[in-house]
């Protein structure tokens, strides 16, 4: 029985919510993905009884708040200004993360040395606010494009300043001397590097590891709304246990048993049948407030991924706090709180120009698999700073473009009602396409989920009036009917100056010059091409690592001019 809620009780919850949460979230989320990824996969294979293709009026689409033009026109921007803005702005995002990561450090830190008074002053404040500051360090490579490359330049980088303010903090003598008879200890400090080291393990190891398996690549997308549901619902049930087994719920256990007659086991089993139920709902009517918000441009992807890492790293903190008095679990909710607000500060600060950008579409070939989704994930971390990306959905990028709302959706039991089936449906999703930046400055992906008989009458509407289309043809063949459709549309309907497609040596070259030819050959008169003196689009051999990206998006921006 639990006499009440003392900082060690409250400790020791804390702890079994922060490794049960996560946990629990990384094996739901995996199997949601595959169980998401087979209902997509399964829906494309059917028909809908769509008539026959024609046309889509591309710019029925939605533009943003206010009808603005767009902030970005492709006349108007120079190749270099593009590419440079590109290859900035995930930085800049960075930044503004990072300003934020320290406001929160600095009020934990202020509350650690109320609760852990260590003597050493200013070195020893530092150091809180270093080792609070962690999860800067962590948010990087979810930022900035090449995580890899990023986590092996910051995360030495984090720890040499750490060290430097651990030999800082050894030249304070926290300790005043001592003597006993003929034995003398001088003035010394308590900082060494096992210790430095313990510390941080201890606040940090626990939560970066957790961190690493619940916001793995495969489950990003996910995470946080199943975090939230997941972490609701626990809490919750602990919460009515924690009740259940105090004095006064003990009693009235007791009492409700003996009225009714049933043995006291049997409402310890509804207790926890019941309670998970009630805070199991309040869990998805959060997750449903959070895709609300992330439908009106409230959340980003991205904002709403580093929301879960932060809040993942308060509880840790708030919980080692709670040594000092259960009122000290407070220091973690103003921390995130500080958080949020100086990052809404420095994001108006930055001044996002409203406008609809350089919107990109991205064609593949399906059967690529994870090379086309790395492919996918490298370009949009960039082009997402310059305008929106639109593709068809498939179950090669199902799991890293499937929308917030859209996955609740399909949790309901309600994912076809995304699905294009008719003129109507078609019309619908393209209008609810969103062409504004959000609250980030960065773009939304606009995935388009498609029947085997309707993803030919989405593709005029996908590529728009002002898009530039990129085509992965990678693995390409005579066996791949879909992108030889796409490629005679891209020739008949939209500027070959604006297209540009990847290729390698597993492309059959032959084949596709041939198919372009034949495309060209069939032009009818007066169509969009016709007549022009170059009718062949960008072919980018891609190679491997960073710099064939890097010559991708240069590509991509010299389309994006007229």
């Amino acid at each position: 029985m639990i006499e009440e809620l003392t900082p060690q009780v409250l400790m020791s919850t804390m702890v079994l919510v922060i490794l049960v949460s996560p946990c629990l979230t990384l094996a739901i989320s995996m199997l949601l993905v595959w169980l998401y990824r087979r209902a997509v996969a399964r829906a494309m294979a059917k028909t809908a009884g769509f008539d026959t293709p024609a046309a889509a009026n591309g710019s029925s689409r939605r533009s943003p708040s206010g009808a603005q033009e767009p902030g970005i026109r492709v006349g108007d921007a120079r190749v270099a200004d593009l590419y440079r803005r590109a290859m900035r702005a995930p930085w800049h995002n960075a930044a503004r993360y990072a300003v934020a990561g320290l406001a929160f450090a600095f009020v934990l830190a202020a509350a650690a040395t109320q609760v852990y008074p260590t003597g050493l002053g200013l070195p020893g404040f530092a150091i809180g606010v270093w080792i609070y500051a962690w999860p800067i360090v962590l948010a990087l490579p979810l930022t900035v494009p090449g995580p890899l490359r990023v986590a092996a330049v910051g995360v030495p980088a984090y720890f040499a300043v750490f060290a430097l303010l651990g030999l800082w903090a050894g030249t304070v003598a926290n300790l005043p001397e001592f003597r006993f008879g003929a034995v003398f200890v001088p003035a010394r400090s308590t900082v060494t590097p096992e210790g430095m080291l313990r510390l941080w393990l201890t606040a940090n190891g626990g939560p970066t590891l957790l961190m690493l398996l619940c916001f793995n690549r495969r489950v990003r997308a996910v995470a946080p709304l199943v975090l939230a549901l997941v972490t609701t619902a626990f809490i919750g049930t602990v919460s009515a246990v924690l009740v259940l087994f105090s004095p006064r719920g003990v009693d009235a256990a007791v009492g409700l048993s003996e009225s009714l007659g049933i043995h006291v086991i049997w409402l310890v089993g509804m207790t926890y049948v019941v309670s998970l139920g009630l805070f199991g709902a309040a869990g998805w009517l959060l997750a449903r407030r959070i895709a609300k918000a992330y439908q009106r441009g409230r959340l980003s992807d991205q904002s709403l991924l580093l929301d879960a890492l932060w809040l993942l790293f308060a509880s840790t903190y708030g919980m080692w706090l709670v040594r000092g008095g259960v009122a000290w679990i407070a220091s973690a909710a103003a921390a995130f709180v500080a958080y949020r607000l100086v990052w809404a500060a420095a994001a108006k600060f930055a001044g996002h120009a409203p406008g609809a950008g350089v919107g990109l579409t991205f064609l593949r070939v399906f059967s690529l698999g994870r090379r086309s989704d790395a492919l996918f994930a490298a370009i949009a971390s960039y082009w997402r700073h310059l305008g929106n990306v639109q593709l068809i959905t498939g179950p090669d990028l199902a799991h890293s473009t499937v929308q917030p709302y859209q996955f609740l959706d399909f949790l309901g039991g309600g994912l076809s009602r995304h699905f294009v089936r008719d003129r109507a449906s078609l019309e619908s999703r393209l209008a609810e396409c969103d062409l504004a930046p959000g609250p980030d400055g960065r773009f939304r992906i606009n995935n388009f989920f498609c029947y085997a008989d309707s993803w030919q009458a989405v593709l005029p509407g996908l590529v728009g009036e002002r898009n530039i289309v990129l085509m992965d043809l990678r693995s390409f063949s005579g066996a791949n009917a879909g992108c030889i459709h796409e490629l005679r549309f891209l020739v008949q309907e939209v500027p070959l100056d604006r297209c540009v497609l990847v290729i390698d040596e597993t492309t059959d070259a032959h084949f596709l010059e041939r198919t372009l030819q034949e495309a060209v050959a069939r032009l009818p008169a007066g169509s969009l091409n016709d007549g022009r003196h170059t009718l062949e689009p960008t072919l980018h051999h891609l190679g491997a690592g960073r710099k064939p990206v890097h010559g991708l998006m240069r590509r991509l921006c010299n389309a994006a001019e007229p």
